[in-house]
């Protein structure tokens, strides 16, 4: 009879231990539990202290950029932040990035090597994609 307490014992007790392991990767994903909720993203700010990896949004152009130095730092100007590589440009690979203007070189340099960068004008033409080979010219 021992025996059959000791086994429900070990399977109550193997169970707790899976319940809780359950619980702590759920507090990890939920906010506030501690883990992986706990991002922010906000609108980039001229001379505010921003703590290592916020997520900060150019509202010109909405294009999302993550803050780098370990220690923080006070941001100058968007321009200054990227030419000194105290932020990093976020979802590069499957981003748009829109600008008001036609890019500078400089802006071009703070890309990643193997970006592809399109200038778009209101003036070209409108892309008509080819729907059928009647469409294609010979």
């Amino acid at each position: 009879m021992s025996n059959i307490f000791e086994r429900l014992l070990s399977i109550i007790t193997t169970t707790n231990n899976r319940l809780k392991r359950i619980e702590d990767a759920v507090k990890n994903i939920q906010p506030g539990g501690g883990g992986g909720g706990n991002a922010t993203i906000e609108d980039y700010t001229p001379g505010k202290f921003y703590p290592r990896n916020t997520l900060v949004v150019d509202p010109l152009t909405e294009t999302v950029y993550r803050t780098l130095p370990r220690e923080g730092y006070t941001s100058t100007t968007l321009a200054n932040d990227i030419a000194n590589e105290r932020i990093k440009l976020v979802g590069y690979e499957s981003q748009i990035i829109n600008l008001d203007h036609n890019p500078t070189q400089e802006e071009i340099n703070t890309l990643p090597s193997d970006a592809t960068v399109l200038v778009y004008s209101p003036q070209d033409d409108p892309y008509t994609p080819a729907l059928s080979s009647d469409n294609f010219n010979e």
